[in-house]
Formats: structure tokens, C-alpha cells, sequence
């Protein structure tokens, strides 16, 4: 469909065009196509090229809002992000190919824009074309870099190719190789900002990604076999966990064929999902670095319990997960 925004614009997160307090009416966002259609369609010149462009190339299939940025998915596979850029939330940065975590300044990399900007800077992390005079690391294909899913975190984005490959940028969410938690210094960070669309390791790569969702310091993953993977600031440790996925929930728990809801709010994800009883079975994980925590650590939410009192028969819909808040939501 058509994609409409308002609200508080100080940092462009309505994407209009235009930096200001406020859009008080839905309007629509600027910039949602790629270069070679803007060329053919738009009027702009220079800078101003994607900023006056209101159109949408495609329709909007998929949309997802952090903090203060935006990102959104056409019926091609296209994502866009806008809003917030400081710290890398809207993917413009690119990779070295000398460098495995290394990144190149880009002039768009860590700029806020009042307008929408194609990521397309996703490279392939099974390359083995690069020469030694590679400035960057080879990208995937046009075809194999279509996205098929996106989520948004508080202040990063996420985003799986419809090649079953998933990549993450934004604000802290990849290791910094300088780290040492055995030589502690209080300058040094466990981890940095990526820029760019960063491959996330971890996940079985014989296994579909299904859904994805983001709290505010997590990524969740579910796979076709009903297991939860995901990367983040865990519950029980100081020490982020981006560096590679790992299981949060292990299959046979979920039937994946059978997901009604996957939300992720704050520090836990949310699983509603029915039964052959006809039942719902809703389940609320979160990420642990504690490796029997994460084996072990699926609960049923004790607020299904007043739920239950209520009205036995109210079947759960979907849950929805704030920072000290929560809605459930039923079918009727």
C-alpha cells in the first residue's frame, strides 16, 4: 500500500522532505524508489533528488519504526530506511574487503535524512572473488539481495534477504575487535556501530528464517522448524551478544505452521501460536547468555492467568510487549 507518516519530525523520522517539530496530518514519505526511477520520474537535481520525490515506486509491503527512524519494504524486495542516521540505523556505510568488521567513511553513513534512502549495500559473506586492489567486499546479486523481512530495534535495523541471508546495522551491534574482557579498559568498548548492512552469523543455514522481530536491544529469528535464534543485549549479561546467533528456543516446543503472532517488545519475544486442541499456546522468551537459561527458559506469562479467569474461551490474537507496559490482545 501507500505508506503515510506523522508525528514528531526533529530528526526527519516522518520522512516529508522536511525537518520540523512536527506533521500533524499523514503524509506521505519522500523518497521510496530506486535511483534509476527516480532519474526517469523525479524533477529534483543533486541532493535534492530523493528529497523532492513523493512517489512510491512499488507498494509498501512490510514497515517497522525504531526510535527515530524507519524502515520500510516495497513489493520488489527494495528497503528503505529514514530519520535518525547518526550512529548507523539507515544502512548507508560500506564494508572494506581488508577488513572483517572494517568500514569505509561514506558520506551518507552516519547522516540523519528527512527522506527515504535505498540500503543496498549488502555484501556477500561466502565471496571468494575479492582481489587484493578490492577497496570494498563484493555484494550479493541484485536477485539474491531482494529483502523478504525487516524488523526494527530501538536504534538498529534488521533485514533478511530473500536468499535466507539476514544483516543488521545501527548503533552497537557489532563486535569491536580491539575488546578485551580479560584486559578491561574503560575506553574500550565490547561493541561498535555498523554502518552497514553487517551478515549475521550463527543460524543453521540449511533452515528458512520465517519471521523476524526486534525489542529494544534484540533481534529474534524464527525458523521454519520452530526454533528461535537471536543476537542482542542479553538479560543476565553486560556484555551485548552480537557477535553470532544463538538458540533461544529449541524446536518441537512451537509448530511453526501454526504461528499466529511473533512480536518482540523490549527485552523478550512473544510467540502466540495454536494448539490442536484449538487452543492457543502463548510462550514469552528472552535472550540469555547462560546457555541453560536459553535451553530452558520459556514461559507461559502469568497474566494469562487473569485472562483465563476473566473468560476461559477468549482465544489470544497477539501480544505486544512496551518497556514497563503490555497489550494482549483477543479475537473477540
Amino acid at each position: 500500500g501507500t505508506l503515510y507518516m506523522f508525528g514528531l519530525n526533529q530528526r526527519g523520522q516522518c520522512g516529508s522532505g522536511t525537518f520540523s517539530p512536527n506533521v500533524w496530518d499523514p503524509s506521505p514519505i519522500h523518497g521510496l524508489a530506486s535511483k534509476r526511477y527516480v532519474l526517469d520520474h523525479g524533477t529534483g537535481i543533486g541532493e535534492n533528488l530523493f528529497k523532492e520525490f513523493k512517489e512510491q515506486e512499488n507498494p509498501i509491503v512490510s514497515v517497522a519504526l525504531g526510535l527515530q527512524h524507519g524502515i520500510a519494504l516495497d513489493s520488489k524486495g527494495q528497503a528503505f530506511c529514514w530519520g535518525k542516521g547518526e550512529r548507523g540505523q539507515l544502512g548507508q556505510g560500506r564494508r572494506l574487503a581488508d577488513d572483517e568488521e572494517g568500514q569505509d567513511d561514506e558520506p551518507n553513513e552516519n547522516r540523519t535524512f528527512e527522506h527515504a534512502l535505498h540500503v543496498d549495500n549488502f555484501y556477500d559473506p561466502y565471496a571468494t572473488t575479492s582481489t587484493k586492489e578490492d577497496i570494498y567486499a563484493p555484494l550479493l546479486s541484485p536477485s539474491d539481495s531482494k529483502i523478504g523481512l525487516i524488523s526494527a530495534g530501538m536504534n538498529f535495523s534488521l533485514a533478511v534477504t530473500s536468499s535466507n541471508l539476514p544483516y543488521i546495522w545501527g548503533k552497537n551491534c557489532v563486535p569491536n575487535p580491539s575488546f578485551s574482557a580479560s584486559d578491561f579498559n574503560i575506553r574500550s568498548k565490547p561493541v561498535e556501530d555498523s554502518t552497514y548492512p553487517r551478515y549475521v552469523p550463527g543460524l543453521p543455514t540449511n533452515l528458512q528464517i520465517i519471521k523476524v522481530a526486534c525489542g529494544t536491544h534484540h533481534a529474534a529469528m524464527l525458523l521454519e522448524d520452530g526454533s528461535i535464534w537471536a543476537v542482542g543485549v542479553a538479560t543476565d549479561s553486560p556484555v551485548p551478544m552480537w557477535d553470532e546467533a544463538v538458540e533461544i528456543l529449541t524446536p518441537g516446543i512451537v509448530d511453526a505452521s501454526e504461528i499466529i503472532s511473533f512480536q518482540a517488545g523490549f527485552d523478550r519475544t512473544v510467540i502466540v501460536s495454536g494448539l490442536e486442541s484449538g487452543k492457543r499456546q502463548v510462550i514469552e522468551i528472552q535472550l540469555w547468555s547462560n546457555e541453560e537459561l536459553r535451553q530452558y527458559g520459556a514461559v507461559r506469562p502469568s497474566y494469562l492467568d487473569w485472562l483465563d479467569q476473566e473468560d476461559e474461551s477468549q482465544k489470544v490474537l497477539s501480544v505486544h510487549r512496551g518497556w514497563m507496559h503490555t497489550v494482549v490482545v483477543t479475537e473477540s
